[in-house]
């Protein structure tokens, strides 16, 4: 694979995993667009802001990425999902509200898109530490920005709810409910000074403000931590890290 060949599927949103040989990669992509030609797409104006939005933030733009309509399996705050199978190949679920546009009046279409698609671009990582600060930068509101982070895990809603709920009938139970709230912000605050100063670690190396979103968006939660520590990572052979090197070649 040529470096021009990896810079195009890389701007089409097929971004290399850790670890991820080129075959492996390849068959993924190849897995992506044969999922994609057996669904019907959305109308390519539902995905046009969303498309412009990522390749600001992120330098991608997603293609063969299946999305489709449906409230199936959705939790009750869940206005969307990007469902990851076995074969790290992604699809997006929305609610059936969203086809006209917008949902509850509270979330558009394109910015849910967007923050799926965050997900669908890292499908081959397995790195929840930072993956939604990344899918929230996407908000158009700065609120969501910075507090839509605060739950990492699909299941942490449920025991926070559970909680509250169970509080009713135990009184104890508040006090567990303020607990998991003053360390998801705790872990929210850190999470947000980690990528702040991994930002600025990066940017003593890379002069482009936007060159240095996209490269954060590629590396590893560990490799984050260690930028945010002062300390530059060197990377491997891997797809990925050729990937980056490119990046910071053509910014240096």
């Amino acid at each position: 694979m040529t470096d021009r060949e990896l810079l195009h599927l890389n701007s089409q949103g097929f971004i290399p995993g850790p670890g991820e040989s080129a075959e492996r990669f390849t068959g993924r992509i190849a897995a992506a667009r044969s999922a994609f030609s057996k669904t019907e797409p959305l109308p390519k104006a539902h995905w046009q802001w969303a498309s412009l939005h990522v390749k600001e933030l992120f330098h991608f733009e997603p293609e063969s990425l299946p999305a489709y309509y449906s409230n199936e399996k959705l939790a009750p705050w869940q206005g969307a999902a990007c469902w990851i199978g076995e074969d790290r190949v992604p699809q997006l679920q929305l609610r059936e509200g969203f086809r006209k546009g917008s949902y509850l009046g509270l979330y558009s279409r394109g910015e849910i898109l967007a923050h799926e698609a965050v997900h669908a671009a890292r499908a081959a990582f397995d790195e929840p530490e930072n993956e939604e600060f990344f899918a929230y930068a996407t908000a158009s509101r700065k609120w969501r920005k910075v507090l839509g982070p605060i739950l990492r895990r699909a299941w942490e809603p449920w025991l926070l709810f559970g909680s509250l709920a169970f509080g009713v009938f135990w009184e104890a139970s508040w006090l567990l409910s303020a607990g998991l709230l003053a360390a998801a912000f705790w872990r929210l605050i850190r999470g947000h000074l980690r990528l702040t100063k991994a930002f600025q670690c990066l940017m003593g190396r890379v002069k482009s403000i936007k060159e240095v979103q996209a490269i954060l968006f590629r590396l590893t939660d560990r490799e984050i931590r260690g930028l945010s520590q002062g300390k530059w990572i060197e990377g491997d052979e891997t797809l990925r890290w050729r990937l980056i090197r490119l990046y910071i070649e053509r910014s240096s």
